[in-house]
């Protein structure tokens, strides 16, 4: 296992595991699109999202994978165009797989009986299972190399295979947050496999230092926010039960999310004064960003349940939280101008998917970020303290 003629002109440049990770990222974005949109209801919009986030995105990233791998040295020549090759139907069964269990479900509502490919599902799923098994053993036959015996490689490759098809082909049937989480990780490692190595004369002479903030300031600031911020959280709760001119249990939780994201917008300031030198110049930005998400955020909890503006605003928040992740990450890019832009901007949309459990527990989380500047308070006083005797 994991012997193969070398192709005489394979060649293949980072470009491609960049260019097959941007398109997967593409891929997932659009799904995700399709998954938070109105969209979802029309009546392409299920084979649409089933075709970008269950087989353009996974098999997009697969190449990706390859790629990287193939030129880290993990995986020969040939063993890199089997995998590649083979990942197409496996993920293109995998998909099928899918479809039929979707509208197995549609036929079972309607209450008229399976067609045959609604009872196709296992069918699907064992070749699928069966492709994705041989797609990944080949490889894992390489990676497993020594000086046991073809046999005994062989088995322990099917071994390991066989469920890593399975967990990869269970993910597909979720949401494409993982994938788009994926695809970014994929994206960033292959810009830095591709990025030159750095040279002094790249390094300024002087870098800019950034004052460190006074710790008992940070201390008093993060006290008092985690109070204000502990208070906001409880209100959403159980607002209803203490306070007489709200007794309604949504309208006290959509009053405490708003004030509790509130709360949070000096937080996220403190924390960039404490992170500054860490994220370097792009600290300004990205807290701004930060702050500006917290701020629609908690208007969109202002507007109340229902409202139909709300959602609309929490993706708005989201998107502006997952461009603040994304900031400080175009350090990894080294081609300027449009190239930059547009692979922060990818990665900006896919971190949304994090953005969006960030914005809607703000008022939750805002509390555990002071704490944790507390924490950092403490601990630097107690490095900065001298030691008796010396």
């Amino acid at each position: 296992m994991g012997t193969f003629a070398q192709p005489r002109h394979f060649s293949v440049s980072n470009r491609w595991a960049i260019g097959c990770a941007a398109a997967s990222l593409l891929a997932f974005l659009g799904a995700n699109g399709i998954l938070f949109s109105n969209a979802l209801h029309l009546p392409w919009a299920g084979p649409a999202r089933l075709i970008l986030g269950g087989f353009l995105g996974p098999l997009a990233a697969s190449l990706s994978a390859v790629v990287l791998l193939h030129r880290a040295g993990s995986l020969p020549a040939g063993v890199a165009l089997f995998t590649a090759v083979s990942a197409v139907p496996a993920w293109a069964l995998a998909a099928l797989a899918a479809a039929s269990l979707s509208v197995r479900f549609d036929e079972a509502d309607m209450n008229r009986g399976f067609s045959w490919f609604g009872s196709s599902m296992l069918l699907f799923m064992i070749l699928g299972l069966i492709a994705g098994t041989v797609s990944l053993a080949v490889p894992f036959g390489t990676l497993l190399a020594g000086r046991r015996s073809l046999a005994v490689r062989a088995l322990q490759a099917v071994l390991v295979a066989a469920p890593t098809a399975l967990a990869l082909g269970a993910l597909m049937l979720m949401p494409p947050m993982a994938g788009t989480l994926g695809a970014v990780a994929l994206l960033v490692l292959a810009l830095q496999k591709g990025r030159p190595a750095p040279s002094e004369a790249a390094v300024p002479a002087h870098p800019r230092q950034v004052p460190a903030p006074n710790r008992i300031t940070v201390a008093g600031a993060a006290l008092a926010l985690f109070l204000v911020g502990l208070a906001c959280a409880v209100f959403a709760v159980t607002g209803s039960n203490w306070t007489p001119n709200v007794t309604d249990s949504t309208h006290a939780m959509n009053l405490g999310l708003a004030y509790g994201a509130f709360a949070g917008i000096p937080v996220l300031v403190l924390a960039g004064l404490v992170l500054g030198r860490r994220l370097g110049p792009t600290t300004p930005w990205v807290v701004l960003l930060g702050c500006a998400a917290m701020a629609v955020q908690g208007f969109a909890q202002l507007l109340g349940a229902g409202h139909p503006s709300q959602w609309p605003a929490t993706v708005v928040a989201a998107a502006l939280m997952g461009f603040a992740i994304a900031l400080p990450l175009g350090r990894l890019v080294t081609s300027g101008g449009f190239g930059r832009i547009a692979v922060v901007v990818l990665m900006g949309l896919a971190a949304s998917t994090v953005g969006l459990p960030l914005v809607t527990m703000s008022a939750f989380l805002a509390p555990l970020g002071s704490a944790a500047l507390l924490l950092w308070s403490w601990k630097t006083g107690n490095t900065r303290q001298p030691r008796l005797g010396s």
